[in-house]
């Protein structure tokens, strides 16, 4: 897919890596904050898995985060969301921990995979998702009028 065949009307489809939730809900960075109001808004369909909220509960365990920010983040994943349950297996990157994320993608049909795992960002596209760094989905959602 490229940039000129995509159009605004339909709303595009993208998988967050875990990291980039923490990022914004947890240590309050900004970057993925606009993603995710036009989530809010319903101009970006974001898709999770059993899997991805499993691994972020993880990670905010692991970080300490407190019960309400926990509470935040997994109903912010489940009000604006929408839940897949990959039947897919896959091993195409080189760190197998990331492969759920791969197979939630292929399964949504996304059209990005937003991360900065370099493990994924080094395949540069899976099955037709883009996976790409949020500073260079920015700048594209400005492109196509959605910023």
């Amino acid at each position: 897919m490229t940039f000129s065949s995509m159009t605004t009307n339909a709303a595009l489809k993208i998988v967050v890596d875990t990291n980039l939730f923490l990022s914004v809900f947890v240590f309050r960075g900004m970057m993925m904050q606009e993603v995710f109001d036009l989530v809010l808004a319903k101009k970006i369909c974001m898709y999770f898995s059993p899997a991805l909220k499993t691994e972020l509960q993880r990670k905010m365990q692991h970080f300490q985060v407190g019960k309400s920010e926990q509470d935040g983040v997994l109903s912010f994943i489940e009000m604006s969301g929408a839940v897949i349950k990959p039947q897919i297996h896959t091993n195409a990157s080189s760190d197998p921990k990331d492969n759920f994320l791969l197979e939630l993608a292929q399964t949504a049909n996304a059209d990005y995979l937003i991360t900065r795992d370099k493990d994924l960002l080094d395949l540069h596209i899976w099955k037709g998702t883009i996976i790409m760094k949020p500073e260079d989905f920015l700048p594209l959602l400005r492109k196509i009028k959605l910023l």
